[in-house]
């Protein structure tokens, strides 16, 4: 069972344009994939990102 989250981080006080996402999350709570802004496609990694950091972002959890 995967968990979605959302991302709402305001990334414009840090001069980037960076899209916010949606992200899954395994039942061990590892980022297994992502869904690009805009689109409805799941793309999953061939083994759990172990670089992703939730530290200093926000999330929505999302109902799927």
């Amino acid at each position: 069972m995967y968990t979605y989250y959302k991302e709402i981080t305001d990334w414009s006080d840090s001069g980037c344009n960076v899209p916010n996402h949606t992200y899954i999350f395994n039942e061990k709570n590892q980022n297994v994939g992502y869904i690009k802004t805009g689109t409805k496609e799941e793309l999953f990694y061939k083994t759990p990102s172990k670089l992703f950091s939730k530290s200093r972002r926000k999330f929505i959890k999302l109902d799927r």
